[in-house]
């Protein structure tokens, strides 16, 4: 999969539809493969596997076409912090979660990184967000709390839910460093040395904790192996390929619907393997928070009609100029 430099014409439909059919289904199913790969797989570890493997193949591939950049030290600067937030504090605490708290609930959590990374990008800018937005943050919250309150059937401890949430968090921290920050003009690139990055701070955090010493590959199920093979190849590669390239052919707004398409991916083969009991709670906070992400997803696609006829804008009226987030 090519990835241009900039929106030219129109992708072929096939091509868009498969892109959009990866994010929407592996990293839907990346959330049971993870709770597969951990119930085997020391946690940090796992996170190890599948950042360093998915590097070594984004820079196999990108060598072959040589496609490959001279990276400065700036941009390395930028990876090790976007990689150790995106894949320490994000996927790291995502596994450690997981092993004790069922893929669709881990599903739901994520639901709040749209959330967290309008609320950065509010502050970054000094702008408010608009009503919509505060519509969609408060019922992001009240969906959060009603995942939090009490124990009930949802499964793992209070610690781990925080930890997910925690993990929503420090994916749009590292999101936004990774946007904002030196990086090379190849996507594919800049996501392989993130992967590096965070997969080496990872894995020292492995070897640091002694999982290895814990556990013995020899015991690992075909299962096991299995999903950690779907985490590499699938959830990373061609998951992130996809991503990056639908991000260079059309809207960060139609892209990001990903954001609650998985959840349901998720809680649907959670329940089809028996991992996931369906509830009234599950189902009211699944809407809750997923009703949160479409409205921010309403509230973007406004904005962008907003920008492609300056003359409606607020900002033209007013004669201040647009922050950069706006006018990127």
């Amino acid at each position: 999969m090519s990835v241009p430099s900039s929106v030219g014409s129109p992708p072929p439909k096939l091509e868009l539809a498969a892109a959009f059919a990866a994010i929407y289904l592996f990293w839907g199913g990346t959330f049971l493969a993870l709770r597969y790969a951990v119930a085997e797989v020391p946690p940090l570890l796992t996170i190890a596997i599948r950042c360093v493997g998915g590097a070594a193949v984004l820079y196999a591939w990108l060598g072959a076409r040589k496609q490959l950049e001279t990276s400065s030290r700036s941009q390395w600067v930028t990876s090790l912090l976007a990689g150790t937030f995106l894949f320490v504090g994000g996927h790291g605490a995502l596994a450690w979660a997981e092993q004790r708290v069922s893929s669709g609930q881990a599903a739901l959590f994520m639901t709040s990184i749209p959330l967290w990374l309008v609320l950065l990008s509010s502050i970054r800018a000094r702008r408010a967000p608009t009503r919509l937005v505060v519509a969609g943050l408060i019922l992001g919250i009240l969906g959060v709390a009603l995942l939090t309150r009490g124990a009930g059937s949802w499964s793992g401890t209070l610690g781990d839910r925080l930890a997910l949430i925690g993990s929503g968090l420090s994916w749009a921290i590292g999101s936004i460093i990774a946007r904002d920050g030196p990086h090379p003009a190849s996507a594919a690139q800049s996501t392989a040395m993130q992967l590096a990055a965070g997969g080496a701070v990872v894995l020292t955090l492995s070897l640091f904790t002694g999982e290895l010493r814990t556990w013995d590959p020899a015991e690992l199920s075909a299962r096991g192996a299995g999903s950690v093979l779907f985490l590499v190849v699938a959830g990373t590669v061609l998951g992130f390929g996809a991503y990056t390239w639908l991000l260079q052919v059309t809207t960060p707004a139609l892209v990001g619907t990903y954001a609650f398409v998985n959840p349901v991916v998720a809680l649907s083969l959670a329940w089809i393997v028996g991992d996931e009991p369906f509830s009234v709670r599950t189902i009211v906070a699944g809407a809750t928070v997923l009703t949160a992400v479409i409205l921010i997803w309403a509230s973007s696609r406004i904005s962008e009609r907003g920008r492609s006829n300056p003359s409606t804008s607020p900002a033209a009226f007013s004669g201040r100029p647009q922050p950069l987030e706006e006018r990127a």
